[in-house]
């Protein structure tokens, strides 16, 4: 299915790759005119290279003090126009409750929660302008957690809980705001995990046990499709959100 965003201005934070990338390509895709944003601006660049609808390419780093600021004026100073922003810059690591560190927390924290809350606010004029959506990617961690994710996915139940609250605040100006909470996906972070070393096959396998859904990983398009559902008038009566994309896995 598509949907018609001609005319619209996206925001992607986390653009360059796995899901955020295929967030970008189904926009622009539906008419979108994109603003990708990442790190990476090499692999931004490539990507924008073969979107239509003259996307833009912001460099930022959300782990980074007074980012989201930065980002912000970048990002406004493209387009004084936001109709949809896409929360999808991610980070994740791998600690034990016992291992925890305050640089790691405060890693995980600052990228998930703190610099997404800031980015919104400072984007949130411009969308009201628009009345304008925002979708928040989430973790299906936020419901279940998992070993060695005390950090990830407390950051992932910040991004839920300021996703119900915010929609208060945002639903009495016109604009929505949801979160996608995706399951097992066979992109992004689990591929930089299986190139740093851990048993693909083995991983796949296991995790297959739990995902009623024909035992199959997701696949970064199925979380874009979700994504583009709900920035769409299609999802003009839902606000306040979280929306699970993970094959009815059972956690």
């Amino acid at each position: 299915m598509t949907y018609d965003f001609s005319g619209k201005t996206a925001i992607v934070t986390g653009a360059s790759r796995g899901i955020g990338e295929a967030i970008a390509r189904t926009l622009a895709e539906d008419g979108a005119r994109v603003i990708l944003a990442a790190r990476s601006t090499e692999a931004l660049d490539a990507i924008a290279a073969s979107l239509p609808n003259n996307p833009a390419v912001i460099a930022i780093d959300l782990s980074k003090p007074n980012s989201a600021e930065k980002a912000a004026e970048a990002i406004l100073a493209v387009s004084d126009t936001i109709d949809i922003l896409v929360n999808n810059a991610g980070v994740g690591v791998s600690e034990t409750i016992e291992d925890v560190t305050p640089e790691k927390l405060d890693f995980v924290m600052d990228v998930n929660v703190r610099n997404l809350i800031l980015l919104t606010g400072k984007l949130a004029p411009a969308l009201i302008k628009s009345r304008g959506n925002i979708v928040n990617i989430s973790s299906v961690s936020s419901f279940s957690g998992g070993l060695g994710q005390i950090a990830y996915a407390t950051s992932k139940g910040a991004v839920n809980s300021f996703t119900r609250n915010a929609s208060l605040d945002f639903g009495r100006k016109g604009v929505r705001i949801n979160a996608i909470a995706p399951g097992v996906i066979d992109d992004g972070m689990w591929k930089t995990a299986f190139e740093s070393g851990v048993d693909r096959e083995q991983t796949m396998k296991k995790m297959r046990r739990l995902l009623p859904l024909e035992g199959r990983w997701g696949a970064a398009q199925d979380v874009a499709d979700a994504v583009a559902w709900l920035a769409s008038d299609k999802a003009g009566y839902v606000t306040g959100q979280v929306i699970r994309v993970d094959g009815g896995m059972i956690v």
